[in-house]
């Protein structure tokens, strides 16, 4: 994955929501590259999460924790059950990015402490993992707010750092236009995180209001596109099928 980004292909992520490791079987095997399970707003455990993790091998996508906030803890134990990285919430400045950059590295040049369980096939390749988990860990910071925009420069710019992703709904809350994806200060904020992902030779993705709105971003160079939350499409297909027949 973290290839792909430097090689400037396209990812296409789906946001996990539903609890059932079912919801990573059936996702893995549609052409997702990325599954992103949320911690933040669903009610995942951390047993949830490693069975989210295992279900995960079933497919061809990789899967992904998203933790609840910038908590080290957190992402060490994310970590160690397996997950290949991290998408964090409301990272806001550069001193954030780089402690959540941190958070996923070993010593000498980061704080994550040592107990890699499921990530290291419970002691059979856990030596084999510590030494490639430095370079191998994903980190993504999503953004989310004004300041995180007005920051943007310095977070892109934070070494370890992949890729950055826009969190539309609460970034439009931050500016003061909820929804309103056209609006002038959100195209602004918009095309700020785009320039310095840009300058600093780093990926951008985005959450994806509608294909349309996918459509226009992958071809206008955003890589990371997450295009689907799990929920919602169960009830969009709940709902086509209803009207389509009543």
């Amino acid at each position: 994955m973290k290839q792909r980004l430097r090689a400037g292909d396209v990812v296409l992520a789906a946001q996990i929501e539903l609890n059932d490791p079912a919801v990573i079987e059936i996702l893995g095997t549609t052409g997702f590259d990325l599954l992103v399970v949320d911690t933040e707003h669903s009610p995942h455990s951390p047993e949830n999460v490693q069975a989210m993790l295992q279900a995960g091998m079933n497919g061809d996508a990789v899967v992904l924790a998203r933790p609840m906030k910038l908590d080290a803890e957190l992402i060490r134990l994310y970590l160690d059950l397996g997950s290949p990285g991290v998408l964090c919430p409301f990272i806001e400045t550069a001193e954030q990015a780089a402690l959540l950059v941190s958070a996923c590295r070993y010593p000498p040049v980061g704080i994550r402490g040592y107990g890699p369980r499921r990530a290291g096939l419970y002691g059979t390749a856990a030596a084999e993992y510590f030494e490639s988990a430095n370079e191998a860990v994903l980190c993504v910071p999503i953004i989310e707010s004004k300041t995180a925009v007005e920051n943007i420069d310095g977070i892109v710019a934070v070494e370890g750092i992949d890729a950055v992703c826009i969190g539309p709904v609460d970034l439009s809350i931050s500016l003061g236009v909820f929804n309103e994806y056209e609006s002038e200060p959100y195209l602004k904020a918009f095309t700020a995180v785009e320039a310095a992902c840009a300058r600093h030779g780093k990926a951008m993705g985005t959450g994806a209001y509608s294909i349309e709105h996918a459509k226009a971003c992958r071809d206008g160079g955003v890589q990371l596109l997450l295009t689907l939350v799990d929920d919602q499409a169960l009830r969009a297909g709940a709902l086509a099928t209803v009207e389509a027949l009543r």
